[in-house]
C-alpha cells in the first residue's frame, strides 16, 4: 500500500519503510509526526490496483513517520550578472530538512499498512544521515582590522622566543 502526502508544499509518494526528505517540521529524533493530508491511496499490483482519491483529500486517511534527523541540505548558489554592466552577485542558500522514516499508512476505509520492527530495525541499522547539523553563518574575527591582526600575530612571535629565553636561565 502507498499514498500520496502533502507538506511543506510539495508531494510525497510514500509506502512503509521509505525514507524520504521534506522541508524543515518540529520535532525531536525519535518522535513521531502524523499526515492528514493525503491526496491519494492505492492498494495493490498495477493491474488490479484498488484507489481512493480525495477531493482534495482523503477523509480518515493518515500516514505516520518517526523523525530520523534534522540538518540543514548541500549549498545552492544563487549568481546574479549582468554582461558589461560589472555588476556580479553570489549568494549562498542551505535548506532546512528533515528526514523521515515511514512507519504506517492507511488509507481512511479501515485498511492500513505497517512497517514491521524487524524491517525498521535493518532500515535504522543501514541509515546514514547526509544532513549537516547547523553551524554559524559568519564567525567574525577576533582582533578586527588587518593592521592590527597582524600587530597581534607579530606581537606573539616576538613574545614566544622571550618566554622560552627565560625557561632555560631558570633550568640553570
Amino acid at each position: 500500500m502507498y499514498a500520496v502526502i502533502e507538506t511543506g508544499g510539495k508531494q510525497y509518494r510514500v509506502a512503509p519503510g521509505d525514507l524520504i526528505q521534506v522541508e524543515k517540521l518540529e520535532g525531536d529524533k525519535g518522535s513521531k509526526i502524523k499526515f492528514d493530508k493525503i491526496l491519494f491511496a492505492s492498494k495493490g499490483a498495477a493491474d488490479s490496483a484498488q484507489i481512493w482519491l480525495g477531493k482534495p483529500y482523503l477523509n480518515g486517511a493518515a500516514v505516520e513517520a518517526e523523525v530520523l534527523a534534522q540538518g540543514r541540505g548541500e549549498k545552492v548558489l544563487i549568481v546574479k550578472m549582468k554582461r558589461r554592466k560589472q555588476y556580479r552577485r553570489t549568494q549562498g542558500h542551505r535548506q532546512e530538512l528533515t528526514q523521515l522514516l515511514i512507519t504506517q499508512v492507511s488509507n481512511g476505509a479501515g485498511e492500513s499498512a505497517t512497517l514491521s520492527d524487524a524491517d525498521k530495525s535493518a532500515k535504522l541499522a543501514k541509515f546514514v544521515n547526509p544532513l549537516k547539523a547547523k553551524g554559524l553563518a559568519h564567525t567574525p574575527k577576533t582582533v578586527g582590522s588587518r593592521k592590527r591582526l597582524s600587530a597581534a600575530v607579530k606581537a606573539k612571535k616576538a613574545a614566544a622566543p622571550k618566554a622560552a629565553a627565560k625557561t632555560t636561565k631558570k633550568s640553570k
